[in-house]
């Protein structure tokens, strides 16, 4: 009989969610060079509103005239994509995740709008639908697969799985050690060893 002494994890007095979910924004190109100029626009104001956390009705009516525009599916899904980003901005998460549902009908493995869906569901204090979006997007290989597993780690924690949430903290500060953030999370759990086990 072995004895195997365990881990557990608590947190400390402060429990901290003011961290944002990652958004993704994505380019496409469309059937016409206008539409592909309007994709592109949309695709740059989304960047912009994550940028700066606020857009215009302007930059909102310019990505509903890209969706009208766009000629392919894949195309579309993209423009429907940045325009939830907008949308996410502006604090109107059904519309965002209308967008995103959309988005995924026509491409149901792209993984900026599977991350962006579970962002929304993260912000709306859904934290099961958030972290299964989350383990969903990361089969895709996602661009920024830190920011996927920080936003899980949000999720796990508001789920009450301390440990699931530490070990992917500690997964996004592996994948972007330049990152302070994961860092800064990880320093509010208490590591407390336990007892052997027989």
């Amino acid at each position: 009989m072995s004895l195997k002494s365990f881990v557990s994890l608590s947190l400390g007095a402060v429990m901290l969610l003011g961290a944002a979910p990652a958004f993704a924004g994505t380019k496409w190109p469309s059937g016409s060079l206008f539409a592909t100029g309007m994709a592109d626009s949309c695709a740059a104001a989304g960047d912009a509103a994550q940028e700066s956390g606020r857009t215009t009705d302007a930059a909102l009516a310019n990505c509903t005239l890209a969706v009208k525009l766009a000629y392919y599916d894949k195309a579309r899904a993209e423009v429907l994509n940045n325009r939830s980003v907008l949308h996410y901005v502006r604090g109107e998460y059904d519309a965002a995740l209308a967008d995103n549902t959309a988005a995924l009908k026509s491409n149901d493995q792209m993984a900026e709008a599977i991350v962006n869906r579970g962002s929304i569901f993260l912000v709306q204090h859904r934290p099961q639908a958030a972290a299964a979006n989350f383990e969903r997007a990361l089969m895709f290989n996602p661009a920024h697969a830190e920011k996927v597993y920080f936003n899980r780690a949000m999720a796990r924690e508001e789920m009450g799985d301390l440990n699931g949430a530490y070990a992917d903290y500690a997964q996004a500060a592996k994948l972007s050690p330049q990152w302070e953030q994961p860092k800064r999370e990880m320093q509010r759990f208490n590591i407390v060893r336990q007892k052997p086990m027989s």
